[in-house]
């Protein structure tokens, strides 16, 4: 590197995590790091944030991780709620999802901006101390056994800046991912596509999106919440008018005048016209050493399926603890090389299912055409076919169950089936009621915390033997003493077992337990963790890292201490 230049004065010469990219990857990590008290710096080389965006919808899941951040509300009252995905032929309609199936706290998709989603994380983001410096460019960096040395542009002069960790999220033309001479393996699509972002006056439901997928080509119509945007897709030895206008929309609308009545809606004058091109790719590795990827610097794909910004956002929130159990010393490299090992498998799977609805999606021969439509007619005729897409499109079903860094007890499996999510799978929301005083709340709002959960369930039922008893009493002796910073410990049991009973136990001298006492409401608990004695931890990010029977105590003691060793 180049002799350093003195700092211009306020500018800082070390953090714990540099981010390079303030867009909602890059957003969510800061304020995951932040939550838990790390100092962290982003910085982004644009001066200003972009006023125009191609993501838009926000899943089920990720307003799970956004209400876990805090921001869910202030992006809520910025976006339209869809609640279904309607697709058409050249004849009529062919299939129709209902998204208000979820078995999900936000059984919806939010259609909210990028730039919109962006300024409420950003908002966040500095109300918890985070520094965002803009017009600030990397121009390289050096990495040593303590840390990254980062060479920076900013105020018309170099600056350089230490941190211990650094993680780029600076989109698909990453600095980052080229100064580590990573590969970002995959294929650029045939077709370009044309956006129009407009009102338009005609019949279409504005709590769906439509798809029209017509002879020669798509057109694709979601909902703003100030209008409508328009995608089409044309072939690349398609004419391709040096002056983009609305003439391609009013073709590709003529098409389906069949579904308007006989006339072609009218369109508005645009907000914002654009042409563009996909990519399908893939980061060779998401590490090295002291330096790391997310979101679109490490995947890009069609933005078919909405799975681009979802992805990014779930990177970062994987990831966000994991930076900070490790500077705080309560974790080893073992959680920094399960970051790739977790998302990497991820993205992957959505390349691949993004990739072929984009294919079938853009079909033009016949053949393929009448093939995919017989497909889509025979899922629509199959609701839980449906509810089963609409669970995957929503990444609820994202889990990690080959991590090393999840495990089940000797005695979780004992020759018979389990109830209940696996080790590595999201933890379902459930709603319980306080046992002391009766106030509602649901287990999802534990994860605002940023810490690690621990669910004890009690047995369904009115005698608590007396190996559930010691097992509880253990835990509340000895979890404080020796995890009580690194997590929470909660109570539940179903609406059969009677507080009194828990009160008693819990009475009896435990020091320094003050758990949560909760008492299920509803089926909901059963239906989602069984009705037995059990242990769930569940990890700040919301997923299952370890479960067991009661009994099994010590050996989620062993798995704590043997997560949190340095």
């Amino acid at each position: 590197m180049a002799e350093k230049a003195a700092s211009v004065k306020g500018w800082p010469t070390r953090t714990q995590v540099l981010i390079i990219g303030a867009g909602p990857t890059g957003l969510t990590l800061g304020i995951a790091l932040r939550q838990r008290g790390i100092d962290c710096l982003i910085i982004d080389k644009l001066p200003a944030p972009l006023p125009w965006s191609r993501a838009l919808g926000l899943h089920a899941r990720t307003q799970e991780i956004l209400a876990a951040l805090e921001v869910l509300d202030a992006v809520t009252a910025r976006s339209l709620k869809q609640h279904a995905v309607s697709v058409y032929g050249d004849r009529g309609p062919l299939f129709s999802l209902d998204l208000t199936v979820l078995d999900a706290p936000y059984p919806h998709v939010l259609s909210c901006p990028q730039t919109e989603v962006e300024e409420c994380l950003a908002a966040r983001f500095t109300a918890l101390g985070g520094m965002l410096v803009r017009d600030c460019e990397l121009m390289d960096f050096s990495q040593d056994e303590g840390g990254v040395e980062a060479r920076l542009h900013w105020a018309a002069r170099e600056q350089f800046l230490r941190a211990d960790l650094m993680v780029g999220c600076d989109g698909a033309a990453s600095r980052v991912r080229d100064l580590l001479g990573i590969s970002f393996d995959g294929e650029r699509y045939p077709d370009h596509f044309l956006l129009a972002d407009l009102d338009i006056d005609w019949p279409l439901a504005r709590d769906s999106s439509h798809g029209f997928l017509l002879g020669d080509g798509a057109l694709i119509a979601i909902p703003l919440p100030d209008g409508w945007r328009l995608i089409i897709n044309q072939t690349d030895d398609e004419d391709l008018a040096p002056q983009l206008d609305l003439t391609p929309f009013r073709d590709r609308l003529a098409q389906c005048d069949a579904h308007f009545g006989g006339e072609t809606p009218v369109l508005g004058e645009p907000r914002w016209l654009s042409r563009f091109s996909i990519h399908r790719r893939l980061a060779g590795r998401y590490r090295r050493n002291r330096v790391l990827l997310a979101g679109d610097a490490c995947h890009i794909q069609s933005p078919l399926g909405a799975q681009g910004m979802n992805t990014g956002i779930g990177d970062a929130f994987n990831l966000g603890w994991k930076l900070a159990a490790y500077l705080q010393d309560n974790g080893d490299g073992r959680l920094l090389d399960s970051y790739e090992q977790e998302r990497r498998p991820v993205a992957r799977q959505m390349l691949a299912a993004v990739d072929l609805l984009s294919r079938s999606s853009f079909a033009r021969a016949a053949p393929l055409r009448h093939l995919r439509n017989g497909v889509l007619r025979f899922a629509g005729s199959r609701p839980q076919l449906g509810a089963r897409l609409v669970r995957r499109a929503s990444q609820l079903d994202v889990n990690y169950r080959g991590s090393p860094i999840v495990r089940a007890s000797s005695g979780a499996y004992a020759g018979r089936r389990q109830s209940g999510p696996e080790p590595g799978d999201r933890i379902p929301d459930a709603a319980w009621r306080a046992a002391a005083d009766g106030r509602p709340g649901r287990l999802h709002e534990c994860q605002r915390g940023g810490a690690f959960q621990l669910l004890i369930q009690l047995p369904g039922s009115n005698d608590l033997d007396h190996a559930a008893v010691l097992a509880v009493y253990a835990l509340l002796s000895r979890l404080p003493e020796e995890f009580g910073h690194l997590l929470g410990i909660q109570i539940m049991a179903s609406g059969s077992v009677w507080p009194d009973k828990l009160r008693d136990l819990l009475d009896r001298p435990a020091p320094g337990a003050a758990p949560g006492l909760w008492v299920a409401e509803g089926e909901g608990v059963t239906r989602q963790f069984g009705d037995e004695g059990q242990l769930w931890l569940m990890r700040p990010d919301g997923h299952l890292a370890f479960r067991g029977p009661l009994t099994d105590a010590d050996e989620l003691m062993h798995y704590l201490a043997d997560m949190h060793r340095r």
